[in-house]
C-alpha cells in the first residue's frame, strides 16, 4: 500500500519535470521578445546575442534527450507500479478455494 503511494508521487514528480523540461524553452523565447535576457541565455537582450549556429540545436538536442529519459522513467515506475498493485490483488497460492 505505501510503496505503491510512493510510486503515484515518483510519477507525479517525473510527469512534471517532463512538462517543465517542455516548457522552459518556450518561456526563454517569451523573455527574450520581451526585451529580456532569456534566462541569462543573452546577457543584452536578443539585439546583442551572439550565439552559435548549432546553439538552437544544441538545446533541440538536450532537452530531447532528457524527454525521452524522463519518459523512460516514467514508464518503467508505471510499469513497477502495476506489477506492486497486481500483486496485492492476488490471493496467496496455497489458498485458493476450490
Amino acid at each position: 500500500m505505501i510503496v505503491s503511494v510512493v510510486l503515484r508521487i515518483v510519477i507525479g514528480l517525473l510527469v512534471a519535470a517532463a512538462v517543465a523540461v517542455a516548457i522552459v524553452p518556450a518561456l526563454v523565447i517569451m523573455d527574450l521578445n520581451s526585451g529580456g535576457t532569456g534566462w541569462g541565455l543573452c546577457s543584452e537582450g536578443i539585439a546583442g546575442c551572439r550565439g552559435s549556429y548549432f546553439a538552437g540545436f544544441e538545446m533541440l538536442a538536450v532537452g530531447a534527450l532528457a524527454l525521452f529519459v524522463l519518459l523512460g522513467f516514467i514508464r518503467a515506475a508505471i510499469l513497477l507500479l502495476r506489477r506492486v498493485e497486481s500483486q496485492q490483488v492476488q490471493p496467496p497460492a496455497d489458498r485458493v478455494p476450490r
